[in-house]
């Protein structure tokens, strides 16, 4: 039984409430239309607020090429969250890296609790109705056209009917259903990803901790800033060489630890086990990752706890909901971002947002500079009423490592929804939205659709 009428019908129709969702949402309903938000777990904000170890990244990677110029690549929305977060008491605001900042050179660590009730605060602030709880159980599409989802929660199915469509799914869900083409990666396939996860390490002497650490030599990445409820510098950016850990005797340490820290006393992110790589796309290998990093969180505690001062009496807690897939479907769109555009920092006329952060040791934008995106790559093909956003954009493994970033979905996320919001209102197809008209809303709205001077 399908209800055809219990939710209404919308404007804007956004699956998927993680940063790009949620940016898509609120940048939509700002623009005085009509949007609903699903989402299928009972917060905001994805695994970018419940595991990940900061938003990635604000600004350039200047601290890869010695002497080159800071500069800002996201700002609007984004920025907003970051400051409200800060307000609200769970953020510390962008920190510069004072060792392994040739990775990422700014750290905007947030406290997952507070960062998702400040996103759901913003939404609705916004307008924008909330549907948690819920997933998309079927697409209804015809010609390549969109005529409406089958939503499935405690209520039973409905019918769910917009104007225009945003999928932020993560994995692609509506597009690849609505008949776009897409590609899969299984593993052993170039572009197959593992899945992560992050949990808390709790009752930690930091100050003791980083000590050891230090003394021994395997600090890889440090940062220190006044957290909340404090009044002195506490550590916030922690990571460990866990290769010259093990080689000092420690067989059971992961194969690397990064973690942030938003309260005293423990390390609020701890990002160090994965499990693949694998497809994001089989349950049964989704099952296996939760069981196997399950069990692998909590010898990686007893590891701390044997070998590391500071954390004889720690133990592991607030561990992220589920596994951290990082790749299911690439959506193929109008335009494919590569390699190449991003560590030459190409621009483009059509160009929605910039970025600089790449997930990848080898690949770096050459001089410290940022690429751009183009409102082409959140088009898809084969479906007309329909953009993507997050981190099933980019099909290159080179780009993916870079787009699927927390700072660029949500940059992504506002330029679709601003899109979308447009095409709903003035009978449009997205493919045919006026790129000017949607830049200069961007601008106005506070986006960067180019970086910025911010002189250290």
């Amino acid at each position: 039984m399908i209800a055809p009428d219990r939710y209404g019908t919308y404007d804007v129709l956004v699956a998927g409430g993680g940063l790009a969702g949620w940016a898509a949402a609120v940048s939509a309903a700002r623009e005085g239309v009509r949007v609903l938000l699903i989402e299928k777990a009972g917060w905001l904000g994805g695994l970018g607020f419940s595991g990940a170890t900061g938003l990635h990244s604000f600004f350039n990677i200047y601290g890869a090429f010695p002497g080159a110029p800071r500069l800002r690549v996201v700002a609007g929305l984004a920025q907003e969250l970051v400051d409200r977060i800060q307000a609200a008491g769970g953020g510390v605001g962008h920190i510069p890296m004072e060792r392994g900042g040739d990775f990422v050179s700014m750290l905007t660590p947030v406290e997952p609790e507070v960062a998702k009730a400040v996103a759901i605060q913003m939404c609705r602030e916004a307008g924008v109705q909330l549907l948690l709880h819920t997933v998309v159980d079927e697409v209804r599409a015809s010609a390549g056209h969109i005529e409406g989802l089958v939503v499935w929660n405690k209520s039973g199915r409905a019918l769910v009917r917009a104007e225009q469509y945003i999928d932020a799914t993560g994995d692609g869900d509506v597009a690849v259903a609505a008949g776009a083409p897409a590609v899969r990666f299984r593993p052993g396939d170039p572009g197959a990803y593992s899945a992560g996860f992050t949990f808390r390490l709790c009752n930690v002497d930091l100050q003791a901790m980083e000590a050891d650490l230090e003394r021994r030599g395997l600090i890889t990445q440090v940062a220190h800033a006044v957290k909340p409820g404090m009044t002195r510098p506490d550590l916030v950016r922690l990571g460990i060489n866990m290769r010259r850990l093990r080689e000092l005797g420690v067989e059971e340490a992961p194969s690397y630890f990064l973690s942030s820290s938003l309260r005293p006393r423990e390390l609020t992110y701890c990002n160090c086990i994965n499990y693949g790589p694998n497809d994001g796309l089989d349950a049964l290998a989704l099952t296996e990752a939760e069981v196997y990093l399950r069990q692998r969180m909590l010898a990686v505690g007893e590891m701390f706890r044997k070998h590391i001062a500071g954390c004889e009496n720690a133990y592991v807690a607030g561990l992220t909901p589920s596994a951290g897939q990082r790749r299911g479907y690439a959506i193929r769109c109008e335009y494919e971002l590569t390699q190449e555009d991003c560590v030459e920092g190409r621009q483009f006329e059509d160009q929605i947002a910039c970025f600089s952060f790449i997930d990848n040791p080898t690949a770096r934008v050459k001089e410290a500079g940022a690429y751009g995106i183009p409102y082409r790559a959140l088009v898809p093909l084969g479906v007309d009423n329909l953009l993507i956003a997050g981190r099933m954009m980019s099909v290159d493994l080179v780009a993916h490592n870079s787009t699927r970033n927390t700072v660029c979905c949500m940059a992504c996320g506002q330029a679709a929804g601003m899109a979308a919001a447009q095409a709903a209102t003035r009978g449009l197809l997205p493919r045919e939205v006026d790129i000017q008209a949607l830049q200069d809303g961007l601008r106005r709205a506070g986006a960067l659709l180019a970086p910025r001077p911010d002189p250290l």
